[in-house]
């Protein structure tokens, strides 16, 4: 009878160790979650929180407790919760400065932060359709192009892209068979300005043409190839949110139009700008309302200027 008990014990304790690999849709850890997301492509969802914070444990109760999101977790993608007094290097790396904080790691190596505060069930859901939906996108197969401009991306141990000829100081520029230069993105980033500069040391100091690098449709021009390697660690920190459009007209009227340098704000170290000072104003007033990045938002859907 006792060894009966014994054995019975053991059985439970395996059982619970096995569901707690991913509990509610929620992984264990997150190396846990950035291997199940390797195996399938995936891109990893890391909700930040700490045990401190009172909006964490409202979304606790009223979001993450709701079986209709504990299955969006598992769909497509990999999810962890991580603790940022537990983890604080991965939270700095993520750009995680306050929470409940978002953050999205794709296949392609781009850090995104999806939200940041409190967000009610029915945003929530619809932010894990965006990120499954837009990971699916990057998982659909493209040709190749045998230009001998091609860049060589991989992904790194810290699981941000490397850009190999970035690395090698060459410049990231595609050149074609026939002589002729590449399309380019349809954006030139901050009117070549160097987003390194202006991030680090808040200084406008325009780029050099000859260093430059392609984020989501948009070319940057940097000061130094070093700078092109910081940004490249973490592009999504440096490029100006929305794509550079006005967060704002964004949000209130679902338009995607470029802002302007001249109007720019910084929040939760993260550039905005806007097409005017009463937009840039609105927006200081009550940033939370705005910062809902749209990681979905394409360069051909963008209005107005060529430029940011």
């Amino acid at each position: 009878m006792r060894l009966s008990l014994i054995l019975t014990a053991i059985l439970l304790a395996a059982d619970v160790s096995i569901s707690q690999a991913q509990t509610h849709g929620w992984h264990a850890g997150f190396e846990d979650a950035r291997t199940s997301a390797a195996s399938g492509s995936q891109p990893v969802l890391i909700h930040f929180n700490a045990w401190y914070c009172g909006p964490c444990q409202r979304m606790d109760r009223d979001v993450f407790a709701d079986l209709q999101v504990q299955q969006a977790l598992t769909d497509g993608m990999a999810a962890v919760k991580v603790d940022i007094t537990r983890e604080p290097e991965l939270a700095t790396r993520c750009g995680a400065t306050s929470v409940p904080r978002d953050v999205v790691m794709f296949p392609d190596g781009t850090i995104e932060t999806v939200n940041v505060g409190y967000m009610q069930k029915i945003q929530y859901l619809s932010l894990l359709r965006d990120v499954s939906e837009r990971a699916h996108k990057m998982s659909v197969p493209k040709p190749m192009d045998p230009t001998p401009g091609n860049l060589n991306t991989s992904i790194g141990a810290t699981g941000v892209a490397v850009n190999e000829n970035a690395a090698q100081g060459s410049a990231a520029i595609a050149s074609s068979d026939a002589g002729e230069p590449s399309a380019g993105p349809l954006l030139m980033g901050l009117e070549g300005f160097c987003p390194v500069q202006l991030h680090d040391k808040r200084e406008w100091i325009t780029g050099n043409e000859k260093v430059t690098s392609d984020y989501r449709g948009v070319r940057y021009v940097f000061l130094s190839t070093a700078n092109r390697d910081v940004f490249l660690k973490n592009p999504s920190l440096y490029a100006p949110q929305d794509l550079g459009c006005d967060a704002v007209v964004l949000t209130e009227t679902q338009r995607a139009v470029t802002g302007s340098i001249r109007f720019g704000a910084f929040f939760d170290e993260r550039l905005y700008l806007f097409q005017s000072p009463e937009n840039r104003t609105e927006f200081k007033e009550n940033p939370l309302k705005f910062v809902r990045i749209r990681s979905a938002l394409r360069v051909d859907q963008v209005e107005g200027s060529k430029f940011q």
